[in-house]
């Protein structure tokens, strides 16, 4: 028969070691997009950078939270049998790392499509689902007991169901309108193939992490699955955010760089480390030829009458 507290924290602890381990990689881009891209736009820069900040301090907590629990409450069924301040803090800082990156996609739609209403809607939706993750982490403040977490489940459901419905709608929307990009050019379509399977991977990953928390946490919210997803789930969208801005150095083709900032949803950023602003002077070159034709027996007869003379 298994622990109650391996069925309540067990989870969240394997959940920690794999979102640490995705820290590490975000860790590991955030170094090269600001060695690659030193040059960006400094609202871009500091975006990442918030990022970063939002998403230790989810990871700072989630250590913090486990190791409160099985270190200095070991034994201690009523202090592991309720949430701490640690914990409530988690589905806050979850829906406003998830809000920031859906927000970036949101403006990559707006830059790739030019349509506002598009961006509208996945604007208005990803910040519904961060106000419902925050109201989430206020709910756990209020309910304490980790047995009782179904008392909030329908603030919790908005949380999460708006968010596997921003992240489904990102993917179609930025999918949709690369594949209307198609020329038939060799290099064109292979970057597409590419943009479009990141794009389709990104999104995939965030929304079946979403909707398996969605599951797990109405189907047996007393066990700490849903906690395992809800530690994953923010490391995986700054990691996709992050990914996205770095696969920029790896279009190597000179006369695809601007098609491809282009097309993947991103207005060519200047400098970006690799490539220069400086612009070459435009040169251009004609060259003329010139042909005259003759009527052979004419030539022939007037070479005839010369040497005749």
């Amino acid at each position: 028969m298994s622990s109650p507290i391996a069925i309540t924290h067990g989870p969240a602890l394997v959940g920690l070691f794999l979102a640490c381990i995705l820290y590490g990689i975000m860790l590991l881009q955030c170094f090269g997009f600001w060695t690659h891209f030193s040059k960006d736009r400094m609202w871009l820069k500091c975006y990442v950078g918030l990022l970063l900040l939002v998403d230790t301090l989810s990871t700072i907590f989630a250590m913090w939270w486990i190791y409160n629990m099985l270190i200095n409450n070991f034994a201690n069924l009523n202090a592991l049998a309720n949430a701490d301040w640690l914990l409530a803090a988690d589905p806050a800082l979850v829906g406003i790392t998830g809000t920031c990156c859906q927000l970036f996609f949101a403006w990559r739609i707006k830059v790739l499509t030019g349509k506002w209403w598009l961006t509208s809607i996945v604007t208005a939706l990803s910040i519904i689902s961060g106000l419902a993750a925050i109201g989430s982490g206020i709910a756990v403040s209020w309910v304490v007991k980790l047995a009782e977490f179904d008392k909030f489940q329908p603030v919790g459901c908005l949380w999460l169901a708006t968010t596997a419905v921003v992240d489904i709608l990102i993917t179609a929307i930025m999918t949709v309108n690369l594949n209307q990009r198609r020329t038939g050019f060799r290099a064109t379509e292979k970057l597409l193939n590419k943009i479009v399977r990141a794009t389709v991977a990104n999104g995939l990953l965030t929304t079946v992490c979403a909707v398996l928390e969605l599951s797990v946490y109405v189907g047996k919210p007393q066990t700490g699955l849903h906690i395992f997803f809800s530690f994953v789930l923010p490391k995986l969208y700054c990691n996709s955010v992050l990914s996205s801005l770095n696969a920029r150095k790896f279009d190597t083709p000179s006369s695809t760089d601007n098609t491809s900032s282009h097309i993947s949803g991103q207005r060519p950023l200047p400098a970006t480390g690799r490539h220069s602003t400086r612009q070459d002077p435009l040169v251009i070159t004609v060259n003329t030829e010139h042909h005259e034709m003759y009527d052979l027996n004419n030539y022939n007869a007037k070479g005839n009458s010369e040497w005749d003379d």
